[in-house]
């Protein structure tokens, strides 16, 4: 196995605890079939939302890898467990896409106007190249799944940010 897998592999299970964003920790009330939505955000401990296109900082890994951190909010889903399927892609770089898979712990939580969610926070989603990715506009694509198959989607922009001295010299 690659070392970055390795790696990626070792901080999905440190990260794999369940961390949430509210309060509650009474279950949410199932939605109606086809009632579930999700909101992606970053925020390594607890849900942030993304609003607009914001600046978001990538991390350094152990490894050599950049991430930014990902966490979401699902509606609809009373199951603790939640496929997940996330994809990165940097506009403008050909072959850029990472997609990430994990079945995800999740909490109940409620939103800031008290709705009823699912929440994880603290997913490090890859970055292709991302010490060239300075300034680059970054899609993050989430789409999350319980065991009876019901679906929700979110996708979100972001501006990468990567620290001067982390920035590569030879980047196209």
């Amino acid at each position: 196995m690659p070392p970055h897998f390795r790696s990626f592999a070792l901080v999905l299970a440190l990260c794999g605890g369940v961390i949430g964003c509210g309060p509650s920790d009474e279950p949410p009330e199932p939605a109606p079939a086809g009632e579930r939505s999700a909101v992606l955000g970053t925020g390594q401990a607890a849900f942030e939302p993304i609003e607009g296109e914001p600046e978001l900082a990538l991390v350094a890994g152990t490894q050599g890898g950049f991430h930014v951190w990902a966490s979401f909010l699902a509606y609809g889903f009373s199951a603790p467990l939640i496929g997940m399927l996330l994809t990165t892609s940097v506009d403008g770089v050909l072959d850029s896409r990472i997609v990430m898979r994990a079945n995800l712990s999740t909490r109940p939580t409620s939103d800031i106007e008290g709705n009823p969610a699912r929440t994880f926070a603290g997913f490090p989603a890859q970055i292709y190249d991302a010490r060239c990715a300075n300034g680059r506009r970054v899609e993050l694509v989430l789409t999350l799944t319980d065991e009876s198959g019901d679906v929700a989607e979110d996708t979100r922009h972001c501006i990468a940010s990567v620290a001067p001295e982390l920035q590569s010299k030879t980047c196209e």
